[in-house]
Parts: structure tokens; C-alpha cells; sequence
């Protein structure tokens, strides 16, 4: 019951930051198909996908999505959280007959499924227009080095989470520097499709890693350390 009413409650709060996420994340996707399309028209199919496999530096039309999925997280993460610190709203929440842990567990989860389902939905059109469009040869590198942009919309969530929720400014500061620098190794373009792929694994680590971050802000909001 408590979950249902969290998830309504902040729902209310982020729909319309969820959908403009959305609205935008397929915008991206079909400006940069239109691009493509444009480009096999004036130089060919063939050339054009000569271009992306043997270029030096190869043609990474893919580019474009490279800060659409935290562009989205920040949507989401902003929306839902600065309005509740902001107007010490969030004190209220915490202070429900319910542990703060699980409260703030409720609302993180919410943001992470929202940002899921946004994720999924641009994921699914950008992989069903590059499959109609290149052959597996270019689709599944080019799928390697998308993967790494969309993991970076987890860790922005939780570290702007834990920044909103931390009541002492020159604790932000340092958070969202670590942030910086954390998220920074996920939004690498490298000049050849799939060449960062290997560092799926250990970026997907640092993903699930950061998810306990903010309940340490949290705690000190609560207790207003």
C-alpha cells in the first residue's frame, strides 16, 4: 500500500518531466535516422556504409545519442527531488510511520523504473530503425558502444538523489564533483563502433554501486546533520 501511494505521489510530481524526456529521447532518435537516410540518399547505401566500417576515423552517426539517456535521468532525478528539498516537503515523507530507508528506497525505485522504461522505449526504436537501415555487421558494434550512454542514466539518478538530499552545501560541492568525474568514463565515444565495449561490465558495477549512495544523505536530511 505504501509503495502504491509513493509511486503515485511522485508520479504526480514527474510525469510531465517523464513524458518531455520521452518526447525528446525519440526526437533525437529519429533526427539522427532522418540524418542517416539523407546521407544514404546523396552518397549511396553502399558508400555510406563503407564510411561507417572503414573511415579513418570511421563515421559514428550514432553520435548524437550520446548524452540523450542522462539528459533523461537528470529530467527525472531534478523533477523529483529539488521540489521536495527545496520546499522541505520531503521532511513530511520521512516522516511517516515507515523507516526512512524504506521510504527512500520507495522513491529511488520509482525514478529507476521510470528511467527504465524511458531507456527501453529509445533503445527498442533506435535498435529496430538500425536494423532496417545497416546490416548485423555495423548494428551490434554500434549496439556495444550505445550501452555504456545508456548505464550512465543510473548512477546521474542516484548521485543527483544523494546531492538534493544532502543538507550541507559544501558536501554537495563534493558530491557532485565526484559525480562529474564518476560518470565521465560512461560517455566515451570511441572513434570505432564497439571498441569500448569491454568496459560494460565494470560500468554496470559502478551502476549497481552507486544505488546505496543517496540513502546516506538521506539519513543525514532526516536527522538534519
Amino acid at each position: 500500500m505504501i509503495l502504491r501511494h509513493i509511486f503515485y505521489k511522485e508520479w504526480l510530481k514527474t510525469r510531465w518531466s517523464c513524458l518531455a524526456a520521452l518526447v525528446l529521447g525519440l526526437s533525437m532518435v529519429f533526427y539522427l535516422f532522418l540524418r542517416v537516410e539523407n546521407g544514404m540518399e546523396r552518397l549511396g547505401a553502399k558508400v555510406y556504409m563503407l564510411r561507417v566500417l572503414y573511415d579513418n576515423p570511421p563515421l559514428t552517426y550514432y553520435r548524437m545519442l550520446l548524452y540523450v539517456p542522462l539528459l533523461i535521468a537528470v529530467c527525472v532525478g531534478v523533477t523529483q527531488y529539488l521540489p521536495e528539498v527545496a520546499n522541505r516537503r520531503i521532511r513530511l515523507t520521512l516522516h511517516l510511520p515507515v523507516s526512512n530507508t524504506r521510504l527512500v528506497l520507495y522513491m529511488a525505485l520509482y525514478g529507476v523504473v521510470m528511467i527504465t522504461a524511458v531507456n527501453l522505449i529509445l533503445f527498442g526504436v533506435f535498435v529496430a530503425k538500425n536494423c532496417t537501415l545497416f546490416p548485423a555487421e555495423i548494428t551490434l558494434p554500434v549496439l556495444r558502444s550505445v550501452a555504456p550512454w545508456f548505464l550512465v542514466a543510473y548512477p546521474a539518478y542516484n548521485f543527483i538523489a544523494m546531492v538534493a538530499l544532502e543538507p550541507h552545501r559544501w558536501r554537495q560541492l563534493v558530491y557532485a564533483l565526484t559525480g562529474y568525474f564518476t560518470l565521465s568514463p560512461f560517455v566515451v565515444c570511441g572513434e570505432y563502433p564497439g571498441s569500448y565495449f569491454l568496459s560494460v561490465i565494470p560500468l554496470a558495477v559502478m551502476a549497481v554501486a552507486s544505488f546505496p549512495l543517496l540513502l546516506y544523505s538521506s539519513y543525514r536530511f532526516s536527522k538534519g546533520l
